[in-house]
């Protein structure tokens, strides 16, 4: 059981790295790209208890929570990607023996269920905060902001020194293109802006490795205390039989703890199915089946922490609803095209990056927010236009956006919709600071009608003498905010062009 186990998780893993790296342009796949964060229980359930929505793309997600009454944690212990990126990461920290039974991290293990009290209650008041701990949105981030941009430069440097090697060159330029052609290498190299504290975070998760097995698992992951309240209940059953010596090898070696004194029994809420009890007893006294065990199915959560978590809850929603966003800033706040009108947007979108990713093959235009949308805004999704422009061909990030917080458009009703509108900074602008010609953003507005014109008339140049001077300007009603005037504009540091919020388009359900 536990090979099957391995290779599940190995299976599901190599499933989820795969349909990441086909979230990109084309975009040509047959299952979607988001598919497992679709399949997260807490991210529907909070995404809709958010929004007062039901939300289609998650029905895979009560698929599971359903699965789960009868069969246990199974997501947890056999698909979770990020469960098997820590298992991975456990294999190769050295901890010190502890004792079999640890009180200590029984107390901890409440955290769980506490912080899944909190972000329930937030939800509850419309405010989303899924996205910070839920692992498929958090591996999904990771990986997109820091661990592929990592790869796809290494990967590129090895493929330029062997360039320059000039060896075996006809056998080097095939892997380079089967690498393209694979979706190892993007169009141009990724960068994201917010990369260190998500690297942080996720180095502290593994990293919690260090102090027991499935750290995270064990007593912060939220996702996991909402399964275990569903399988408290499960069919499939760890059974002891009278051959068990007690030697409490099974008890020590539990990832999760879930084994209680008395070794016949184990805490059915927080077993995750892996069957390591099972590969360890050397008398063969374990087994899993299906049947009715008593056993322990305790929630470790008291009255006063579940009042604790909902009151925390409360107060998070009053202190993120009540923080004022600097009025500068949140003027650069666009978001992509088909986004739903900010306050719904704010409650489905769960700072996947999955949009993002895909986006970046034009340039990384979709970049994680800092302060520019608030408090509540946090790692949204913005488009930056000095680091890349929305490609006018291009309608990817609202097919795979898992909560509907970006809607698919067909690409006629993209490029209709008003990102923002451009305005030019004439104390910057080649044409309005020194009387010269450039024609710049005019050339590269994709626009059949330009919505970059000229006014042209005579001006006095610096020197003194008069010249025709080609002076641009915004066609409002034409412009939709694309940001390729303002990535293109060749003035160096803040652009002659740039492009604001101002009157951009909104989708409301």
């Amino acid at each position: 059981m536990i090979t099957l186990r391995r290779i599940s998780q190995i299976l599901f893993f190599a499933l989820f790295v795969l349909l990441f790296l086909q979230a990109r342009y084309p975009y040509e796949t047959g299952l979607p790209s988001d598919l497992f964060l679709r399949a997260s229980p807490l991210i529907a359930l909070t995404t809709m208890l958010a929004s007062r929505a039901f939300i289609t793309t998650t029905i895979l997600a009560l698929v599971i929570l359903a699965l789960t009454i009868p069969l246990g944690r199974f997501f947890c212990g056999w698909i979770c990607p990020l469960g098997t990126v820590i298992d991975a990461s456990d294999h190769f920290i050295q901890r010190k023996r502890r004792p079999a039974r640890q009180r200590e991290s029984l107390r901890l293990r409440s955290w769980k269920f506490a912080l899944l009290i909190l972000l329930l209650v937030a939800a509850l008041f419309s405010l989303q905060l899924t996205w910070f701990l839920d692992p498929i949105a958090l591996l999904t981030r990771t990986f997109t902001t820091v661990l592929y941009p990592m790869f796809t430069y290494a990967l590129t440097g090895l493929f330029n020194f062997a360039f320059k090697l000039q060896i075996a060159e006809d056998q080097v330029y095939a892997l380079y293109d089967a690498a393209q052609r694979a979706a190892l290498l993007p169009f141009q190299q990724p960068k994201f802006l917010e990369t260190l504290p998500m690297v942080v975070i996720f180095i502290v998760i593994l990293g919690l490795g260090m102090v027991t097995r499935r750290f995270w698992c064990r007593n912060l992951c939220p996702l996991g205390a909402l399964l275990g309240l569903f399988s408290k209940y499960r069919l499939t059953r760890r059974f002891v039989s009278p051959a068990c010596t007690q030697c409490s090898i099974c008890q020590r070696d539990c990832k999760m703890n879930a084994i209680e004194d008395d070794y016949s029994i184990n805490n059915t809420v927080e077993c995750i199915e892996c069957a390591e009890c099972v590969s360890v007893c050397k008398p063969q006294a374990i087994s899993y089946r299906w049947g009715v065990n008593p056993g322990a199915n305790e929630i470790d959560l008291s009255r006063r922490r579940l009042l604790q978590a909902a009151a925390a809850g409360i107060a998070a929603v009053a202190l993120v609803k009540t923080a004022a966003a600097s009025r500068n800033r949140t003027g650069l706040a666009m978001r992509p095209p088909g986004s739903l009108n900010e306050d719904q947007f704010l409650d489905r979108c769960i700072r996947c990056q999955a949009c993002s990713k895909i986006c970046a093959s034009t340039g990384a235009c979709l970049q994680p927010a800092f302060g520019e949308a608030g408090l509540e805004g946090v790692w949204t999704p913005i488009a930056v236009p000095r680091l890349g422009y929305c490609e006018y061909s291009c309608n990817l990030c609202g097919q795979v956006c898992p909560t509907g917080a970006i809607q698919p458009l067909a690409l006629e009703e993209k490029n209709k919709i008003k990102m923002g509108l451009a305005f030019f900074d004439k104390s910057r602008c080649i044409p309005w600071y020194r009387q010269d010609d450039c024609l710049v953003c005019e050339e590269h507005c994709p626009l059949s009608d330009k919505a970059i014109k000229f006014d042209i008339r005579e001006a006095r140049a610096p020197d003194g003498s008069m010249r025709t001077v080609k002076f641009p300007y915004v066609v409002e009603d034409l412009c939709i905010g694309c940001g390729i005037c303002e990535n293109k504009c060749p003035v160096v540091g803040a652009p002659g062009i740039f492009v604001t919020a101002a009157q951009q388009k909104r989708i409301t359900l």
